[in-house]
Protein backbone atom coordinates (compact mmCIF):
# COMPACT_ATOMS: atom_id res chain seq x y z
CA UNK A 1 0.00 0.00 0.00
CA UNK A 2 1.21 3.67 -0.92
CA UNK A 3 0.71 6.76 1.24
CA UNK A 4 1.71 10.22 -0.22
CA UNK A 5 3.03 12.91 2.05
CA UNK A 6 2.62 16.89 1.29
CA UNK A 7 4.98 18.55 3.54
CA UNK A 8 4.42 22.46 3.85
CA UNK A 9 6.39 24.81 6.43
CA UNK A 10 3.23 25.58 8.55
CA UNK A 11 2.23 29.32 9.52
CA UNK A 12 1.05 30.54 12.95
CA UNK A 13 -2.06 32.01 10.98
CA UNK A 14 -3.92 29.00 11.36
CA UNK A 15 -6.40 29.90 8.44
CA UNK A 16 -3.72 29.22 6.35
CA UNK A 17 -2.69 26.00 7.05
CA UNK A 18 -5.89 24.26 5.07
CA UNK A 19 -4.26 21.95 2.09
CA UNK A 20 -7.38 19.80 1.97
CA UNK A 21 -8.13 20.90 -1.30
CA UNK A 22 -4.70 20.08 -2.09
CA UNK A 23 -5.06 16.58 -1.37
CA UNK A 24 -8.90 16.41 -2.64
CA UNK A 25 -7.97 17.41 -6.32
CA UNK A 26 -4.40 15.17 -6.21
CA UNK A 27 -6.52 12.02 -5.27
CA UNK A 28 -8.51 12.33 -8.59
CA UNK A 29 -5.86 13.40 -10.87
CA UNK A 30 -3.65 10.68 -8.82
CA UNK A 31 -6.82 8.22 -9.64
CA UNK A 32 -6.34 7.59 -5.71
CA UNK A 33 -8.20 7.75 -2.08
CA UNK A 34 -8.60 11.02 -0.37
CA UNK A 35 -7.38 9.31 2.61
CA UNK A 36 -4.28 7.48 1.04
CA UNK A 37 -2.84 10.83 0.34
CA UNK A 38 -1.70 12.89 3.64
CA UNK A 39 -0.77 16.70 4.48
CA UNK A 40 2.22 17.76 7.88
CA UNK A 41 3.40 21.00 8.16
CA UNK A 42 7.03 21.23 9.86
CA UNK A 43 5.87 24.12 12.28
CA UNK A 44 3.11 25.72 13.42
CA UNK A 45 0.26 23.60 11.89
CA UNK A 46 -1.25 20.46 12.64
CA UNK A 47 -0.52 17.36 11.68
CA UNK A 48 3.29 17.13 12.49
CA UNK A 49 5.12 15.26 10.11
CA UNK A 50 5.90 12.62 12.60
CA UNK A 51 1.85 12.48 13.42
CA UNK A 52 1.35 12.09 9.52
CA UNK A 53 4.10 9.26 9.06
CA UNK A 54 2.18 7.28 11.90
CA UNK A 55 -0.94 7.04 10.81
CA UNK A 56 0.61 6.29 7.55
CA UNK A 57 2.39 2.87 8.72
CA UNK A 58 -0.66 2.33 10.97
CA UNK A 59 -2.73 2.57 7.94
CA UNK A 60 -0.68 -1.02 6.42
CA UNK A 61 1.73 1.53 4.00
CA UNK A 62 4.29 -0.18 2.16
CA UNK A 63 5.64 2.80 0.76
CA UNK A 64 5.50 6.73 1.57
CA UNK A 65 5.97 9.26 -1.18
CA UNK A 66 6.81 12.78 0.49
CA UNK A 67 6.59 15.63 -1.32
CA UNK A 68 8.05 18.73 -0.06
CA UNK A 69 5.38 22.06 -0.76
CA UNK A 70 8.32 23.95 -1.32
CA UNK A 71 9.21 26.96 -4.08
CA UNK A 72 12.94 25.98 -3.57
CA UNK A 73 15.76 23.79 -2.06
CA UNK A 74 16.13 25.95 0.74
CA UNK A 75 17.40 24.26 4.28
CA UNK A 76 13.69 22.70 4.94
CA UNK A 77 14.61 20.74 1.90
CA UNK A 78 18.17 20.44 1.52
CA UNK A 79 17.98 19.19 5.57
CA UNK A 80 15.02 18.50 7.80
CA UNK A 81 13.12 16.68 4.87
CA UNK A 82 16.43 14.88 4.44
CA UNK A 83 16.83 14.18 8.30
CA UNK A 84 12.97 13.21 8.29
CA UNK A 85 13.25 10.72 6.08
CA UNK A 86 16.42 9.50 7.65
CA UNK A 87 14.74 8.98 10.78
CA UNK A 88 11.54 7.38 9.17
CA UNK A 89 13.75 4.65 7.77
CA UNK A 90 15.53 4.25 11.18
CA UNK A 91 12.18 3.65 12.78
CA UNK A 92 10.47 1.81 9.88
CA UNK A 93 13.49 -0.32 8.25
CA UNK A 94 10.71 -2.38 5.86
CA UNK A 95 9.03 1.01 4.77
CA UNK A 96 9.95 2.28 1.57
CA UNK A 97 10.41 5.98 1.55
CA UNK A 98 10.49 8.17 -1.67
CA UNK A 99 10.61 12.31 -2.05
CA UNK A 100 10.21 14.17 -5.02
CA UNK A 101 11.41 17.30 -6.12
CA UNK A 102 9.87 20.66 -4.80
CA UNK A 103 7.68 22.77 -6.78
CA UNK A 104 10.05 24.86 -8.26
CA UNK A 105 12.11 22.44 -10.06
CA UNK A 106 9.59 22.17 -12.19
CA UNK A 107 9.30 23.71 -15.48
CA UNK A 108 5.17 23.98 -15.50
CA UNK A 109 5.53 25.80 -12.69
CA UNK A 110 6.02 28.54 -15.51
CA UNK A 111 2.40 27.80 -16.43
CA UNK A 112 0.83 27.99 -13.68
CA UNK A 113 2.38 31.43 -13.02
CA UNK A 114 0.88 32.51 -16.92
CA UNK A 115 -2.55 31.58 -15.78
CA UNK A 116 -2.49 33.60 -12.83
CA UNK A 117 -1.22 36.60 -14.91
CA UNK A 118 -3.60 36.30 -17.04
CA UNK A 119 -6.67 35.71 -14.53
CA UNK A 120 -5.79 39.42 -13.80
CA UNK A 121 -5.90 40.75 -17.22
Amino acid sequence: MEKIIIIAHGSPKKEVNNLDFIVKELAIVLGKKVEDIKYAYLKYGSPSVDEAITKCVKEGAKRIIIHPFFLSSGSHVSFDIPKIIENIKKLYPQLEVLCTKPLGKSKKLVYIIKDLIEENL
